[in-house]
């Protein structure tokens, strides 16, 4: 029984030991949530931003792996009032705003196993993309109010850090800073290759 219980942790700390390097020809696929920021300060509801990443490693240098990918972002803020007129009736009113980003990143991942520490790895890089943003409203009032549609692009520039905690060979919980569909994004990633 020693026996088999020391080959089943020898083999689960191999498979974690190994599972948090990032090296040339792997991929990694993080999926996260962060807050999402009300630009105008006041909303009545919408919903986290939510985050989808790629990261390839495309060719190791010193200690880590650079990274090409990519990333996917939306949030939804919406304010909703309710007033009666003069004569009793009740009036809605509702905006709206989605924000959609899609990024391309240039990363570095240093694999912390060169530091000793086996199930973890830390990274940072440049983001470059687009902030997609649309506005929608409507009123069901009497005054002939006419819904307003508009949307605008902004161009996206961003640093961001993070670190990757992996609990099994190819899942890992992580934490990144930096803007592109929220400030601070937690979530998992998973290692495709």
């Amino acid at each position: 029984m020693k026996k088999l219980t020391l080959i089943a942790i020898a083999f689960v700390t191999f498979c974690v030991a190994n599972a948090q390097e990032m090296k040339q020809g792997n991929n990694f696929l993080s999926v996260g949530i962060g807050p999402s920021a009300s630009y105008w300060g006041t909303y009545s509801g919408g919903t986290p931003a939510i985050r989808l990443a790629f990261d390839h490693g495309f060719r190791e240098v010193g200690p880590g792996t650079i990274t090409l990918g990519g990333a996917l972002g939306f949030f939804n803020k919406y304010y909703k009032s309710t007033y009666w007129d003069n004569n009793g009736n009740i009036h809605n009113y509702k905006w709206s705003f989605n924000y959609f980003s899609t990024v391309f990143r240039a990363g570095y991942y240093y694999n912390l196993s060169e530091a000793g520490i086996n199930n973890m790895n830390v990274y940072g890089g440049l983001g470059i993309g687009m902030l997609f943003l649309s506005f929608h409203d409507t009123y069901d009032g009497p005054d002939g109010y006419i819904p307003y549609n508009a949307s605008s692009n902004e161009f996206l520039f961003n640093f961001y850090a993070g670190a990757n905690y992996f609990i099994t060979s190819k899942t890992a919980l992580y934490l990144e800073f930096g803007y592109d569909i929220s400030y601070v994004t937690i979530g998992a990633t998973f290692k495709l290759k």
